[in-house]
């Protein structure tokens, strides 16, 4: 059953609105944050579709980034290293699960964050381990239920030990 009563967030996203729900309005997206987001989109696409991430990335209209403001270099970063790394990275997350959470009960959009943080943590080197952090907790905030962002927090943070020592 439908609760009729409850907020609706609809998005004008082909005309550059923010991407976080209106509740969450301190999330509000700069550049770059919107980048990882249409990353994120490019990489949730991909596994629900079962497709290679480059043609997911095909596949995505030029414009949205444009639109919504995206730094269009980060977002191919982000992207090329997860196509190229799709399996590394499948590993890697699964070395970070408990038995009882395996890959395949995980939400594809929570998949999604956790390979796109850990593109960015092997491809943008030089950005510090805890901006990344910030950065996907507070998107996965806007796109996941609460008890689940404690979750892709510690799964990030363990990803970095691993990636960045």
């Amino acid at each position: 059953m439908t609760d009729t009563n409850a907020p609706k967030h609809e998005f004008d996203w082909e005309n550059g609105d923010d991407a976080f729900p209106r509740d969450h309005v301190p999330l509000v997206a700069d550049s770059r944050t919107e980048a990882r987001i249409c990353a994120i989109q490019v990489l949730y696409s991909a596994d629900l579709r079962r497709v290679d991430v480059r043609e997911a990335v095909a596949d995505f209209p030029n414009n949205r980034l444009k639109k919504r403001k995206a730094d269009k270099k980060l977002f191919e970063l982000i992207c090329a290293d997860a196509a190229e790394g799709a399996a590394r990275y499948e590993t890697l997350i699964m070395a970070q699960l408990r038995p009882e959470w395996p890959w395949e009960r995980m939400d594809l959009v929570m998949r999604a964050i956790l390979r796109a943080a850990a593109a960015e943590l092997t491809a943008h080197a030089t950005l510090p381990v805890a901006v990344i952090v910030d950065e996907y907790v507070n998107i996965a905030k806007g796109f996941l239920a609460p008890d689940q962002v404690p979750f892709v927090h510690s799964v990030i943070d363990r990803m970095a030990k691993v990636v960045r020592g």
